[in-house]
């Protein structure tokens, strides 16, 4: 059983239905900014493709599979099956997009599920301190190497007994990273799983312990020292966060700045929406480096920025689930989602309704190689369907029916067919349509070289080729006659012949019945005989 949420009450749907044009029109702006979005991330990856030094991140929505592509099209909005997906979480856009956003629902469930079974949920905060002069790469192995001798395998006996303490059954740790004026900033999220519910008293008393533990662990790595609290009082080196009832699914709130103001996030988004944050206090995160590094007039920091980034990051998990925890949500009734970072893209984005089928020779040479193309034919399809894409294909000068085809329908029983099937069937679609685009051509141009005989013999008649061509048939015909043996009537036998037309005429007209005169013979000449006698 998958907990999805609570039901609102009768005066919530009284106040739904009281506030649904308002709500519609929040939709309607909704989805707008997530088309925007989306594009964005689109235009993003394609110039990422320039400035990129990964190899899976320049296959990623550009490479076929098997045979050709398929956009799809699924809630109003589109999206391709058959092409490659990277499923980096970390460097594509897009990818990433769809990633966090599975992993954000999952773990809004599962907070909402934790606290219905009266447990308790807090969220910890791990960060270091850093400078400009030190690499990505060293920064993370520190943090990596930190967590590991203080909360992971290698933890002592303090955190240990403080997890028997404080009921720690497992926890959900998210990877995050932003730069700023002192370099490279890195922290961990840390979604921790209690037994029971803790007092504010015993979550201070929790961050403390887990400050002592996290600064042991830093120096033991070699990092540098953190720091407890900030001028104003604040923690910074460890901060942990519980909710109140009711609240488990927004443990953590992250205010990003966007162009409605200041939006509110829950801990999911906090584990998950790297792709949706923004910097504060002059700190940007990866993406925002990226579009940065792909402007025209990019500065070359910002270029060099993100090939650290991307050759660091894409070895890194985004989220880490500790042993134990995935099972027992599921003794306890609850259903993970066990697909990695890569079904996850490539089932997301190839999900819906099948509007055509481009086969591999027209995707690379008709859209993959320009750019915008492959943006433009899904908002074609989000626009119109089928028949926006085909107007659309069209435009381009491709075929409909031989460049790109009609969507074939899986069967009923939804047997899927094999690789070998699809190229095939694809083969000969493709071999069948052509043809018939090659029978269509030829007819037309037959039929216009027909007309254009005919108005020049008519024009030229006289022409040395049509006298050539009149004599040939001439001769054709009387070789023809010879052939066959036919010898010319005489003027007697014409004569005769209209004689006997004339007779059988009149008889017709007479009611007589027609009979072909048969010349009489010659009378034999008479000779005399002797009686005979008895």
């Amino acid at each position: 059983m998958q907990v999805s949420g609570l039901h609102g009450t009768k005066q919530d749907e009284s106040d739904h239905d009281r506030h649904f044009s308002g709500d519609q029109r929040g939709a309607a702006m909704e989805s707008d900014a997530d088309t925007a979005a989306r594009d964005g991330r689109f235009e993003l990856r394609e110039s990422l493709r320039a400035v990129s030094g990964l190899d899976r991140l320049l296959k990623c929505g550009i490479s076929v599979l098997a045979g050709g592509v398929t956009p799809v099209l699924r809630n109003g909005r589109a999206g391709y099956a058959g092409v490659v997906t990277c499923g980096s979480v970390h460097v594509c856009p897009c990818c990433s997009t769809s990633i966090r956003r599975v992993r954000q629902d999952e773990l809004d469930q599962v907070g909402k599920f934790w606290e219905c079974q009266s447990c308790g949920l807090v969220m910890m905060t791990l960060t270091m301190r850093h400078y400009e002069r030190q690499a990505l790469a060293v920064l993370e192995k520190q943090q990596r190497e930190a967590w590991k001798a203080g909360f992971g395998q290698n933890a002592g006996r303090a955190w240990r007994d403080a997890k028997k303490a404080y009921g720690v059954r497992g926890f959900v740790r998210a990877w995050e990273v932003t730069h700023g004026p002192n370099g490279w900033h890195c922290h961990y999220h840390v979604l921790l799983f209690l037994a029971r519910p803790l007092a504010s008293g015993r979550v201070e008393a929790l961050q403390a312990l887990a400050f002592e533990v996290w600064s042991a662990a830093l120096e033991k790595a070699g990092a540098y020292l953190p720091v407890e609290t900030g001028a104003d009082g604040k923690p910074v080196g460890v901060k942990i966060d519980a909710p109140d009832r009711g609240e488990s699914g927004q443990l953590a709130r992250y205010l990003m700045k966007g162009q409605d103001g200041k939006t509110r996030w829950g801990v999911a988004a906090e584990l998950t929406r790297q792709d949706v944050k923004t910097g504060q206090a002059g700190h940007r995160t990866p993406f925002e480096i990226a579009r940065a590094a792909v402007q025209p007039d990019a500065d070359p920091r910002d270029v060099d920025l993100w090939r650290e980034f991307e050759q660091t990051a894409t070895g890194v998990r985004s989220l880490y689930w500790s042993n134990g925890l995935r099972k027992l949500l599921a003794e306890m009734g609850f259903e993970l989602d066990d697909r990695n970072d890569k079904d996850v893209a490539a089932e997301e984005e190839s999900a819906g309704d099948r509007l055509a089928c481009i086969p591999a020779a027209t995707w690379y040479r008709h859209i993959a190689r320009h750019k915008g193309r492959a943006l433009a034919l899904l908002k074609a399809a989000e626009r119109g369907g089928v028949t926006a894409v085909r107007t659309l294909a069209e435009s381009w000068g491709l075929v409909w029916g031989a460049d790109i085809l009609d969507a074939e329908e899986l069967p009923e029983d939804g047997t899927l067919p094999t690789i070998d099937e699809v190229l095939r069937r694809g083969d000969r679609m493709q071999l069948a349509a052509r043809a018939e685009v090659w029978r269509r051509g030829l007819a037309l141009a037959e039929h216009i070289e027909i007309e254009a005989r005919a108005k020049h013999f008519a024009a030229h008649p006289d022409a040395p080729q049509y006298a050539a061509r009149a004599k040939a048939t001439k001769q054709a015909a009387e070789d023809e006659v010879l052939a066959l043996g036919i010898e010319e009537q005489t003027d007697g036998d014409r004569a005769a012949a209209h004689a006997e037309f004339r007779r059988r005429l009149r008889l017709a007209r007479a009611g007589t019945p027609v009979t072909t005169a048969v010349p009489t013979p010659p009378a034999a000449p008479q000779t005399s005989r002797a009686p005979k006698r008895n």
